[in-house]
């Protein structure tokens, strides 16, 4: 499928993953909106792209865990450039010691934003139809024991993508639901992630010996996962390459 000219509103896009996809989206000729809670990375992104992108790509300040704030963005894309015909879902945090804050953004965001397409790109509704994206991570699959609050968001990701991936959903409002799984990723999350386990000495321990993705990578799996058109489908993206879970 061709995604040239097509529209994506990315969160979490400002840094990590989300830039990397940005990055992605922009050299495939998307045009995207990159939603994210902070401001000024946002801005240094937009600023230093290629000059061939920079009209192609707008900032909305976003709160993942505000309905309202999510609304504004969806409503800011679709005024700028006409539609929205993918979402990517990719906004998230770990800290054990906020569990409420990350169920918040990683489970609460995701449902905001997919509950939102539904509303506006849904074939039903007068939309085109699309796709929604969702960034999961591995253990969304497997467990892991210093951080259990994190895992369980992520593993209601990957069933949630899995639920509203059917074909009951699809025929109603034309969009696919299917979820990435990175390993490791060489992000703020994994740099800082000891301090935010339930055991900071544990968590070093157990992250010493394991190597990273880079977010290009993830990047390049989401670009398959949309050029593949799967529906429900759980797209495992680690060391030994990329494996339809």
């Amino acid at each position: 499928m061709n995604f040239a000219q097509k529209i994506a509103l990315v969160t979490g896009g400002a840094q990590g993953i989300g830039r990397a996809y940005t990055n992605a989206l922009l050299n495939i000729g998307m045009k995207v909106c990159i939603c994210d809670i902070t401001e000024d990375p946002a801005k240094e992104f937009i600023e230093n792209l290629p000059s061939e992108h920079k009209n192609n790509v707008i900032f909305q300040k976003c709160d993942v865990s505000s309905f309202t704030d999510f609304k504004n963005a969806f409503e800011k894309t679709i005024s700028t450039f006409g539609r929205i015909d993918v979402l990517i879902n990719n906004a998230g945090i770990l800290d054990e010691h906020n569990f409420q804050r990350v169920v918040q953004v990683n489970l609460l965001g995701v449902i905001h934003g997919t509950m939102l397409a539904f509303e506006y790109m849904s074939i039903n509704k007068g939309g085109h139809g699309g796709h929604v994206i969702n960034t999961s991570s591995k253990t969304g699959l497997d467990p892991l024991y210093i951080a259990p609050v994190y895992c369980a968001t992520k593993h209601a990701i990957v069933g949630y993508s899995r639920s509203l991936g059917h074909e009951y959903h699809f025929e109603k409002t034309g969009i696919t639901v299917n979820a990435l799984c990175p390993s490791l990723v060489d992000t703020h999350i994994y740099q800082t992630f000891p301090s935010k386990c339930v055991d900071a000495e544990e968590a070093t321990r157990f992250g010493a010996p394991l190597k990273t993705l880079k977010p290009e990578d993830v990047a390049n799996a989401l670009l398959k996962l949309l050029a593949d058109g799967k529906n429900g489908a759980i797209l495992r993206v680690d060391q030994n390459g990329l494996t339809y879970a």
